[in-house]
């Protein structure tokens, strides 16, 4: 599960935005579909320090 090309387009078409899970939802989420801090980072152009902040309650800027 390392092709992130087909996130932009899924988000391209949501029609209104998701509020985010809990931050503890979050960190829960991403091991269950068994990516590292690093792959999520990498997907989304940002460091796996900002990722982990997001999972202990910083809000991303989006």
């Amino acid at each position: 599960m390392n092709d992130f090309k087909v996130i932009g387009p899924l988000l391209a078409a949501a029609a209104e935005p998701v509020p985010l899970p809990p931050a503890e939802q979050r960190r829960a989420l991403r091991a269950a579909l068994g990516l590292s801090r690093a792959e999520v980072a990498r997907a989304l152009g940002m460091s796996p320090f900002t990722v982990a902040g997001w999972e202990s309650g910083r809000r991303p800027p989006w």
